[in-house]
């Protein structure tokens, strides 16, 4: 039977448990069995007193010493769990179960090699109690000679605190002895994470702090952050134990479970520990004798180098973090997932609301902090939001549309299949780093890679794939001996537009092209989005042949290519996907192929300082940068899989579209047209 006050409590130790029945201590009047409690908490008490009144007896829980990747307070799932039937570990003021494997247990051999394999790993990787923090910056601290001593404070009235005799000393106190004992050292005062969060009240009230004192508030990892201090003072901390195992000084003024046994310096005595241990024995006790671990995730037993090698993976992997997604649709939420499966979000979050600008409150409450990432499509802005994200060190991807996207068209709410997800800034803003660009200027393409671009150029070719795939294949015949030109429709209000051009208009691009090629053939065609009226830029047929020849609307792309002899575009992936096929592309913007030496360009970017091969832009741009998922199960692949199933939908979308799905789309597009009215 479990008493918790908290039912969070038994749902994160739940998995460790081998018992069916359990329940709270409000709802019980007795029973034979053993009574389990958390730790000092009201259940253990109640546990033990219940215990003792039926003569039976009691087992205490508490979290082990490496509990989970994240915060208890944010409900993240407990790798390590103490049963106790004698005490607890913090509690100095009895005897408990570790302290008697500490009294009694025979050295080991191979207890010992398994431990200092473990601290070994510990030290390498940082791995603490919890280990969502990131690491300390090299160039924390001043590079000034002086001796770095780190005073350590805890949360207020924290069991530890209480039943681990440090009642006799304030941390001012403390804080005191640690200057007078360290002369021309520099004193840093460290507060403790959950005070941090707000989740608890610190031990010392900030105001009361030495001004001699260096404040340490930033959510770092322990053990990053004592690899750079020389001594600790902690009253009962377990970072106490951890500056031991890095080999650091530690002075204790309570009694912690690793004080006491001749391994630190100690302003308190337990007369019960008498015995001499080495750190190594303490943390063998502590950390595998005494604790049970377990995959919360998995269900599965571990062992305590097999949980430290999850949490490590968790750590070097940003899995089990929470993602927040910022300004997408409703519609995409459901679609866009898929996309994310290899970053096993432990609670994933979109937040877009209609009603309210204050997405950072509404953030928040759902659990915004340091344990997430953050996620924004394509340029859409949340000050609030990156402002929080800057101070507290939380990195923002930027989410758009791969560059095969799908069998119809993207603002008729269809399914993408791929997605591009960039850590910099986004591929169509050519006013910043992205990360395709990253990709383009330093990848290595050796021969393989190269070998899969020049594959998927033949695929997309032969099997005439775009980003949109509307329309059929058809033969154009124009009678003219004159050079062809292709001028690319865009929308007017398009981000590749406003962040990769001088703000060029459909209109102004035709006169543009022909002004500079007087005698040319020129045919314009139309954006799709604009052709149904689900975005602007439509220009009147008059505006068009002013500048151009002829206009084409209902014809693929690959039709205009076979006739064509140059493309000329803003920013248009057009523009792309006549470099694959071998046309002279002539770009007014400045989009994510320009500037490698593919097209003539009329505008330059001194960060793109490297000469492309075709197939070098297409393996940066097709293979490297984007995600793509399987039309048929939705699940991620890789581009070749990815282009062979979306050749067989694309051949069903174009010679068996349903009529009830274009219904439904012709519904979709009168019901936005009618709200672009009311907002204007």
């Amino acid at each position: 039977m479990i008493f918790s006050t908290s039912k969070d409590l038994i749902k994160n130790v739940s998995h460790f448990l081998k018992i069916k029945h359990y329940s709270f201590i409000n709802q019980c009047f007795g029973t034979k069995g053993v009574f389990y409690g958390w730790g000092r908490k009201k259940s253990g008490l109640g546990a033990v007193s219940l215990a003792k009144k039926h003569k039976t007896s009691f087992t205490l829980l508490e979290d082990g010493f490496i509990r989970s990747f994240g915060l208890e307070s944010q409900l993240f799932p407990s790798f390590s769990l103490i049963e106790d039937s004698v005490g607890i570990y913090y509690d100095a003021t009895e005897e408990s179960g570790l302290e008697r494997i500490l009294s009694d247990y025979d050295n080991d051999s191979n207890l010992l090699a398994e431990a200092k394999q473990a601290i070994a790993l510990i030290v390498k990787h940082n791995i603490s109690k919890y280990n969502h923090a990131r690491d300390l910056e090299e160039d924390y601290f001043p590079n000034n000679g002086k001796k770095r001593i780190l005073v350590i404070a805890q949360t207020k009235n924290d069991a530890s605190l209480k039943y681990g005799l440090s009642d006799n000393f304030s941390m001012r106190e403390i804080i005191k002895i640690a200057k007078e004992e360290n002369e021309g050292a520099d004193i840093y005062v460290k507060i403790h994470p959950q005070a941090l969060k707000g989740a608890k009240v610190s031990d010392i009230n900030v105001k009361d702090i030495p001004p001699f004192c260096n404040l340490i508030m930033e959510n770092v990892n322990p053990i990053s952050l004592l690899k750079k201090i020389d001594k600790v003072y902690t009253k009962t901390s377990q970072m106490g134990f951890e500056a031991l195992l890095l080999g650091k000084k530690c002075v204790c003024f309570g009694m912690p479970f690793y004080a006491g046994w001749g391994v630190t310096d100690d302003r308190l005595t337990c007369k019960r520990r008498v015995k001499k241990r080495s750190v190594e024995e303490i943390f063998a006790a502590a950390y595998i004798l005494y604790s049970r671990y377990r995959d919360p995730y998995e269900n599965t037993p571990l062992s305590l180098i097999q949980t430290i090698q999850r949490i490590i993976y968790i750590k070097n992997n940003d899995i089990y973090k929470k993602g927040f997604f910022f300004g997408f649709s409703r519609w995409k939420h459901d679609f866009v997932k898929p996309f994310f499966e290899n970053e096993q979000f432990a609670k994933t979050f979109f937040i877009n609301p209609i009603f309210s600008k204050n997405h950072l409150k509404i953030a928040l409450k759902k659990g915004l902090d340091e344990n997430s990432l953050i996620y924004m499509w394509g340029k859409k802005s949340f000050k609030n939001i990156e402002e929080y994200a800057k101070k507290h060190f939380i990195p923002i991807l930027h989410v758009e549309d791969g560059f095969i996207r799908s069998a119809e068209l993207g603002s008729d709410l269809t399914r993408p299949y791929s997605l591009v997800v960039d850590k910099y800034g986004i591929y169509f803003d050519a006013k910043q780093k992205s990360y395709l660009e990253e990709i383009l200027n330093e990848t290595n393409f050796d021969d393989k890679i190269v070998q899969d671009a020049k594959d998927v150029q033949a695929f997309l070719i032969n099997n005439r794939i775009s980003k949109y795939n509307i329309h059929k294949y058809k033969n154009i015949y124009i009678k003219t001996n004159r050079n062809v030109l292709f001028v690319v429709g865009q929308v007017d209000d398009d981000a590749s537009i406003i962040y990769g051009s001088q703000n060029m208009s459909n209109l102004s691009l035709l006169k543009t092209v022909r002004e500079k090629n007087p005698q040319s053939y020129i045919i314009y065609k139309p954006h799709p989005d604009v052709l149904v009226k689900n975005r602007i830029g439509a220009l009147s047929e008059k505006e068009v042949l002013t500048y151009a020849n002829t206009i084409i609307k209902n014809a693929s792309l690959d039709s205009i290519f076979k006739i064509c002899d140059e493309v000329h575009t803003i920013t248009s992936l057009v523009g792309f996907e006549a470099i694959l096929r071998g046309k002279k592309v002539v770009t007014y913007g400045m989009p994510f192929y320009a500037g490698w030496g593919l097209s003539d360009d009329m505008l330059a970017n001194s960060r793109r300082k490297r000469k492309l091969t075709v197939h070098e832009l297409i393996a940066g741009v097709l293979l490297l940068y984007p995600r793509y998922i399987s039309p048929k199960n939705h699940k991620l692949c890789d581009i070749k899989t990815f282009l062979s199933e979306f050749k067989q939908e694309k051949l069903g979308y174009n010679y068996s579209k349903q009529i009830i799905k274009s219904f439904f789309i012709f519904i979709t597009r009168k019901m936005r047209f009618i709200h672009r009215i009311i907002i204007k």
